[in-house]
């Protein structure tokens, strides 16, 4: 009787590592595009709300200074955007091509 070793060589041990690294690259894609909820509600940084929205980091603080646009701060310097509030800014303000 003949025994079957499995060794780096072999096709299988081979297809089992091709799956790993599908694994892990799933896995870090996922960690990267993570955003945590807080009480069911994301919240973006202002980065994110700028490549959004296509602003400036001064376009968007000038918005958070007029209480144009939902934000929370956090440590008093630190801005969070709430994704809801940022959606239903942009229906608020929605014009459509007929209006004109």
């Amino acid at each position: 009787m003949a025994l079957d070793y499995l060794t780096m060589d072999s096709n299988e041990v081979r297809q089992a590592f091709a799956l790993i690294g599908e694994a892990e690259r799933a896995m870090k894609t996922a960690a990267d595009n993570y955003t945590p909820s807080i009480c069911k509600e994301r919240y973006l940084s202002g980065s994110e709300v700028c490549q959004y929205l296509h602003l400036s980091p001064r376009t968007l603080q000038t918005l958070r200074d007029t209480r144009q646009i939902p934000y929370t701060a956090v440590s008093g310097r630190v801005f969070l955007y709430p994704e809801a509030g940022i959606r239903e800014v942009l229906k608020q303000n929605y014009r459509s091509n007929k209006e004109r």
